[in-house]
């Protein structure tokens, strides 16, 4: 288990500001409150015990500046890699303390986020991490609380100089890879049973990667050839991304270094954020100019907007979704993608579609396209939202799968004769996936399955017999996905 390296350098304020050191005397120019571990530890335990989304809860404190300029970097280190590994972390933690249930949810946190600078951050000494936690408790706890913070926390680095080591004592082979990835047993369970050992093994290890950001190239004039990719690459280095071609996509790059939500070609609308096993719901429904396309469940509109790029001006795109609040995000795709004038944005249960554009409904609309990128249990992308591996259960699957039948069944009245929909989700559950095609397949006779061996040399070793699409996210280091096309007969 490889240590991550936090360079405190980067958080540094420039010369002629007030300095706020990261280290170990962090809590004598810093409010404590205002101190990068203070304010993660209360971040950990919204996240973990309370639910809160992980992206929305660091977004928080970033935006109302409740951390130090100069901690803001490792702030965000430490509230993303400690519920990234939490799991273990958690485990570890319980081989120190007799009575766990026992101590608050606040200073357990705080053991969590200690154990983790001191196992998976290589240049943040462990009597650092001991005196700044130790610091932290006497201040929202007492000194009863912080002579047991202070006797678990050295005793950590007594028992065990590595995680690797700590992870040595277990012998059941599915424990241990439950804590070598730091995934609930439930999802080890499921993985192994559906897959085989040795492929959810590679599986797991892989959710443990940080995710590359994956840019999607801008093609509402029909115009992006590689000659085009090649420049935006280029432009993309010069403003310092480090930039890789997507192995999915021919209209994607990858980057691994810097965000290129600030980059000229993102600001002009030229390049939007958009996972390649994403676009390639699109791509696989395969829009014409000209096209009516329903967008089913459409926020935050990154697949609206590739539609509404392939359809053209002459075209016309509906979007929508259950989420109102989400609704402005679409907006804001569009716009900046300059699509804007050829969409339609609409407040919609999509498991009532019918009753809004059925041939009985209120806008009786017939589609040549629908897209039906699914409500479903984000698998898929534990990498990149790692907090919803604490709180997924595999009833979830049952109830997301009925919901998912229901959705298709309210579209597909909706597609015309020798129309496509396609099916999409980002996780890669039998129940969600092959299940819902069966479903759909043993009620809808006039349906034919599409089969996408041979579409992409380099998919066909994600192509099910069947002819649908699963990326699990070992395969191309992406999101694991599920793509499956259907025509109207």
């Amino acid at each position: 288990m490889t240590k991550q390296h936090h360079n405190e350098e980067e958080t540094k304020p420039a010369a002629g500001t007030t300095a706020h050191n990261t280290g170990h005397n962090a809590a004598f120019q810093t409010p404590m409150k205002m101190s990068a571990r203070f304010q993660a530890m209360e971040s950990v335990t919204q996240i973990i015990r309370h639910n809160q989304y992980i992206n929305q809860e660091v977004n928080r404190v970033l935006t109302e500046e409740a951390v130090a300029e100069a901690d803001r970097n490792l702030y965000t280190n430490l509230v993303y890699g400690s519920v990234q590994n939490y799991y273990t972390l958690d485990a570890f933690v319980r081989d120190f303390v007799d009575k766990p249930n026992r101590v608050k949810s606040w200073l357990w946190s705080l053991l969590v986020i200690s154990a983790y600078q001191m196992y998976y951050l290589d240049n943040i000494p462990s009597y650092a991490v001991v005196d700044e936690a130790v610091r932290i408790v006497r201040k929202r706890g007492n000194q009863t609380l912080a002579k047991f913070a202070n006797g678990v926390l050295r005793n950590f680095d007594r028992r065990y100089q590595t995680m690797d080591e700590f992870i040595a004592t277990k012998s059941d082979p599915k424990e241990i890879l439950a804590l070598q990835a730091s995934l609930p047993m439930i999802w080890v369970d499921y993985f192994v049973d559906r897959f085989g050992f040795s492929k959810a093994e590679e599986l797991a290890q892989s959710l443990t990667q940080t995710p590359a950001i994956t840019v999607r190239a801008n093609n509402r004039f029909g115009d992006v050839d590689a000659d085009k990719m090649t420049a935006y690459a280029d432009i993309l280095r010069a403003e310092g991304h480090d930039v890789a071609p997507s192995p999915l996509s021919p209209f994607a790059l990858r980057i691994t270094k810097g965000n290129p939500a600030y980059s000229s070609l993102f600001m002009n609308g030229d390049i939007t954020i958009q996972d390649e096993s994403a676009l390639l719901a699109v791509e696989a429904l395969n829009p014409q100019a000209g096209d009516t396309v329903l967008d089913a469940c459409a926020a935050p509109g990154g697949k609206t907007v590739q539609i509404a790029e392939a359809v053209g001006r002459t075209g016309h795109v509906i979007a929508t979704d259950i989420a109102k609040d989400k609704l402005p995000l679409i907006r804001q795709n569009v716009e900046r993608m300059k699509v804007a004038e050829h969409v339609e944005i609409l407040h919609q249960d999509a498991t009532q579609l019918t009753e809004r554009f059925g041939e009985n409904g209120e806008e009786p609309t017939m589609f040549d396209k629908i897209l039906v990128d699914a409500p479903c249990s984000g698998i898929g992308l534990f990498r990149r939202k790692p907090d919803t591996k604490y709180n997924k259960s595999l009833q979830d699957l049952d109830a997301l799968s009925d919901i998912q039948v229901t959705i298709m069944n309210q579209a597909l009245p909706l597609l015309k004769k020798g129309g496509t929909i396609t099916y999409s989700t980002c996780t890669i559950t039998k129940e969600e996936n092959e299940d819902v095609v069966a479903a759909i397949l043993a009620q809808h006779p006039e349906l034919t399955l599409k089969s996408f061996k041979g579409w992409r040399e380099n998919l066909d070793q994600s192509v099910h017999a069947d002819g649908t699409i699963e990326i699990l996210p070992q395969t191309y280091l992406s999101d694991g996905f599920f793509i499956a096309s259907f025509e109207k007969n």
